[in-house]
């Protein structure tokens, strides 16, 4: 994203966002700066298909250049035409291949809310409850991992959805069954059976705000667990906010995007499906869904990271900016869950013994 200053109205200093506070401080004299763009606002859609056509023509668009870390994995948005630069994450020189192009611009961010010296407490309150991590990794986070805050972007989709559908509808029954068992005695059972019918029909449903992580850099796996989000907080876009901060440019395109969002769109129709068929088991066997009105928002979203290293892995922990909300990776210790084995093995064991001279009149 682009830079621009802003000035300290006490010293002139460079001013830098302050989380929880919705304004500029300045770093050296330490006045807060009126924010008059802190309130939230109504929130616009933008049409699907339209969109698609206006960024072809270059329409509010910024320019960016984004690079892939070897070391980390990470995508780290640059400033456009630069050829060297490090790694936001783990600090890795890179040497930038790439060429900077158009991206669209974010119309929305949800500005920070808890600041980076809670997002440190909460990721080392998160690590020293990880039972089985390595003692040496918890050691480690009690030094000073490195938190960046970054703000990363994100889809939000939403589409009228029309589903029509085949399948089957099962109807539990139980019938009563006459067999020889082992010792040549004729025995009744109560077996369940199912009655199959067939069935068709029709569902609709509403889809709002469903979220995608527009960018590859953090781990999806872990970024979906990141939900907590107000939208409703959420505030035009403007560099002032990204003072201090990074801001990630997408890489995963609007049309991707909305690919991705249909996954979790289909996953909750199947589950209409079912609810609609009713029964006892429903068979999906067809289904056709006519997506209306897709519109969409890109947002950026509060992200405070630390990716650390442990024996030459890298490891991600995310803490939602916004809540303090935490998600994230760290190694197993072989010997903790080792030990616990043990310990489950040598209590049956006992229990085994206690059940045996029991049951022998021992004790």
């Amino acid at each position: 994203m682009s830079k621009v200053d802003f000035k300290c109205n006490n010293c002139g200093g460079e001013l830098k966002f302050s989380p929880g506070t919705q304004s500029l401080k300045c770093p050296y004299c330490g006045t807060e700066n009126e924010n008059p763009d802190s309130v939230p606002e109504v929130h616009e859609e933008l049409d699907f298909e339209a969109a698609k056509a206006a960024f072809k023509n270059n329409v509010d668009t910024v320019e960016v250049q984004v690079e892939k870390c070897s070391a980390c994995g990470a995508e780290v948005t640059l400033e456009p035409n630069i050829t060297t630069a490090k790694c936001d994450f783990c600090g890795t020189s890179m040497v930038v291949s790439g060429k900077s192009h158009k991206a669209m611009k974010p119309q929305y961010l949800l500005p920070f809310g808890i600041t980076k010296d809670e997002g440190k407490k909460s990721f080392r309150d998160w690590i020293a409850k990880r039972k089985f991590a390595p003692n040496a990794l918890k050691r480690q986070a009690r030094l000073s991992e490195p938190v960046h805050g970054i703000y990363y972007p994100h889809w939000t989709f939403d589409t009228q959805t029309d589903t029509s559908y085949t399948g089957e509808r099962g109807t539990h029954y139980t019938e009563q069954v006459s067999r020889t068992d082992g010792d040549g005695k004729s025995v009744t059972e109560t077996v369940t059976k199912t009655r199959w019918a067939n069935t068709r029909g029709n569902v609709s449903r509403f889809f709002d705000d469903v979220l995608v992580a527009a960018s590859s850099t953090l781990k999806k796996k872990l970024t979906a667990k990141l939900n907590n989000w107000e939208f409703s907080k959420m505030i035009s876009y403007n560099d002032k906010y990204l003072k201090g901060f990074k801001a990630e440019s997408y890489s995963v395109e609007l049309e991707e995007g909305f690919d991705e969002a249909k996954v979790e769109i289909n996953s909750t129709i199947r589950s209409d499906i079912r609810h609609d068929i009713g029964g006892d088991e429903q068979k999906i066997h067809r289904v056709d869904t006519a997506y209306k009105a897709i519109t969409f928002k890109y947002i950026l979203l509060p992200i405070w990271v630390v990716v650390y290293k442990f024996k030459n892995k890298y490891y991600q922990v995310l803490i939602n900016g916004h809540t303090g909300e935490i998600a994230g990776e760290r190694p197993f210790s072989a010997a903790k869950i080792i030990g616990l084995i043990l310990a489950i093995l040598a209590v049956g064991g006992i229990g085994y013994l206690i059940y045996y001279l029991v049951s022998n009149g021992t004790l």
